[in-house]
């Protein structure tokens, strides 16, 4: 079994391994002929004890996904890649709340937000829903390549709008907007400050914020406000080592950029410049017209990236 990783959002992230007997469909028509049972969600225990809230969906016959969002947001993020029919045919997916935000634990010291932490989380995902040799993605790529040995066990790694890791390579990707969004996030003091950045973050999230329906604005600054901002603070705050990511980089794993042109947040260009190099098997798509979500503006053409990347690397095997 092998594994891709996808990541999605500023400090989104997403994994997927590959069932025994996976297959990838084609269109609609083959999609619709295969038969995807209920989601299933689900409350886990990390090794520290912190709860972990999932939800799988799609074929369990599929290419197992893992989607782990980051700051500032839930799992509800991925909810336009969850509704996708060929997705759901084709993948087995996997989402869940990330410590700290959404529905699962929020503990409220340090020692929690450690690198290891994260891969335990997510290592309480991959048994909790029986898939095999789990992934990273996003924010948390670096901590997974950190907690798991070489060869890692996956495919290939996905980056869908995401900021490669924390670190030095923030003020190199990140819009001088997003930034001056971070303090507003961590404040605990100024409850308007706090609430007014959290509805001019969920503002940039669409590069057509206008014709994004009332409701599903509420949705995401809701979204926010299960961020607790001292949480936001220690999120924020942790160290990562991407030393190891790059390693595994060089060594072949695979990686997939993709991102909207219109991006407010993470400025894409910027991270295909400053990443690309460091993996010795890259590619790379700037979605014309999509912002920080861009499976939200654009879904069809995410998906059919994705399902295209799958494939490739399923066939070609470029990686130890």
């Amino acid at each position: 079994m092998r594994l891709f990783l996808l990541a999605a959002n500023l400090l989104v992230s997403l994994v997927f391994t590959r069932a025994q007997n996976d297959t990838i469909a084609t269109d609609d028509a083959s999609a619709s002929r295969v038969f995807i049972p209920p989601p299933v969600t689900k409350d886990l225990t990390s090794r520290d004890g912190t709860n972990v809230h999932a939800q799988s969906a799609g074929n369990p016959k599929g290419v197992h996904v893992i989607f782990a969002h980051g700051l500032a947001c839930t799992m509800a993020a991925f909810d336009p890649i969850f509704e996708d029919k060929l997705l759901l045919s084709t993948l087995f997916m996997v989402r869940y709340d990330t410590r700290g935000h959404g529905l699962s634990g929020k503990p409220l010291t340090p020692d929690f937000y450690t690198s290891d932490r994260y891969a335990d989380d997510l290592k309480a995902v991959i048994s909790g829903f029986n898939l095999n040799k789990p992934s990273l993605a996003g924010a948390i790529a670096a901590d997974i390549a950190a907690n798991f040995p070489h060869p890692l066990p996956f495919s290939g790694l996905i980056w869908m709008a995401a900021l490669p890791y924390l670190g030095d390579i923030l003020p190199k990707v990140a819009t001088p907007l997003v930034l001056s969004f971070l303090p507003g996030l961590e404040e605990t003091n100024d409850a308007t400050l706090a609430l007014k950045t959290r509805i001019d973050f969920v503002e940039t999230l669409s590069a057509n914020t206008d014709s994004v329906p009332y409701s599903t604005k509420l949705a995401w600054v809701g979204s926010t406000v299960y961020l607790p901002p001292p949480v936001a603070s220690l999120a924020l705050g942790r160290s990562q080592d991407p030393t190891r990511l790059f390693e595994e980089g060089a060594a072949g794993w695979p990686l997939l950029i993709l991102h909207g042109t219109l991006d407010r947040q993470i400025n894409g260009t910027a991270v295909i410049n400053n990443m690309a190099p460091k993996f010795k098997n890259v590619e790379s798509h700037l979605i014309k017209g999509a912002g920080h979500i861009p499976f939200y503006d654009d879904e069809s053409t995410i998906s059919r990236y994705l399902l295209a990347f799958i494939a490739r690397v399923k066939v070609t095997k470029p990686y130890p």
